[in-house]
């Protein structure tokens, strides 16, 4: 899957802080996040080219990978779209030659910060009917010879503003949409709903903040970006409540996701009183 750069506003340098809202042990700890600073270097590359760049050079033989931006519990795709599990699968099932197992390259992929629960590999390894699915551990990070890791910090520092890297340096999946998190104040007030929806996506991926996430979809909705509704129901939906979720769907329907008039009929379907037997 392809990440899509977007074009940002001008924006301050500053400083950035984000402090996970999970907690568990799982998550320790403080990092430094590098950022390439184009005042005083003349190779910094936005990392949404980076991390496109770096995913063709990811090699795993006899694995069906799937690169994309994910928190714990959402994956999304390259218009920050939340992708669901069962799309995935599909996406897999289609794919898949005579690949032995499938790899969800994107972060907290195969645990959660607080250790329980099911995994995003987990859950697709169920919907696959037992297709080992494996992933990663933490944040992820990519190197420029197609290597991964991972970090599991509580805090993460950066200096403001896109993410940029030196040319060959790695890259921080999740840093990509975490770092214009602190920006959504900014991109509401200039009516820039793609940037609040971009800021939601940080909040879940970085933050691991899937409330401020919410909040942000909805904001983004507001606005009319039919994607943060869209997200918004899907995550209402995840939580158990139709009422709201049926509500955002409606509402993604008629700002133009496609997506959500099929999510909206299966909860009609799913509500839809039985007809009486003829006697």
């Amino acid at each position: 899957m392809i990440f899509r750069p977007l074009v940002w506003l001008s924006l301050a340098v500053g400083s950035g802080t984000a402090i996970g809202c999970e907690s568990g042990a799982n998550l320790q700890g403080t990092l430094s996040i590098p950022f390439c600073d184009a005042t005083e270097h003349a190779d910094c590359v936005p990392a949404g080219q980076v991390i496109h760049d770096y995913f063709n050079v990811l090699d795993l033989p006899g694995v069906f990978s799937i690169g994309a931006q994910s928190s714990p519990w959402r994956i999304y795709d390259g218009d920050d779209r939340i992708l669901t599990v069962e799309e995935l699968a599909a996406s897999v099932r289609a794919g898949r030659k005579d690949d032995t197992s499938v790899y969800l390259a994107g972060s907290w992929s195969a645990a959660l910060p607080g250790g329980e629960g099911y995994t995003l590999a987990q859950r697709l390894s169920r919907s696959l009917d037992g297709f080992p699915v494996s992933g990663s551990d933490g944040f992820l990070w990519l190197t420029a010879r197609g290597e991964m890791r991972t970090t599991r910090q509580a805090v993460s520092i950066w200096k403001s503003g896109p993410y940029s890297v030196r040319k060959g340096e790695d890259v921080m999946l999740a840093m990509n949409a975490g770092a214009m998190a602190q920006f959504e104040d900014r991109f509401a007030d200039d009516g820039f709903s793609a940037g609040v929806l971009r800021a939601g996506v940080g909040h879940d991926v970085l933050g691991l903040c899937p409330e401020r996430a919410l909040a942000a979809f909805e904001r983004a909705a507001a606005m009319g970006n039919a994607i943060g509704a869209y997200n918004a129901a899907l995550m209402h939906e995840q939580a158990g409540d139709k009422e709201k979720a049926a509500q955002a769907f409606q509402r993604a329907a008629l700002l133009g996701e496609a997506k959500a008039h099929a999510r909206l009929d299966q909860i009609r379907d799913t509500h839809a009183p039985e007809e009486n037997p003829a006697e």
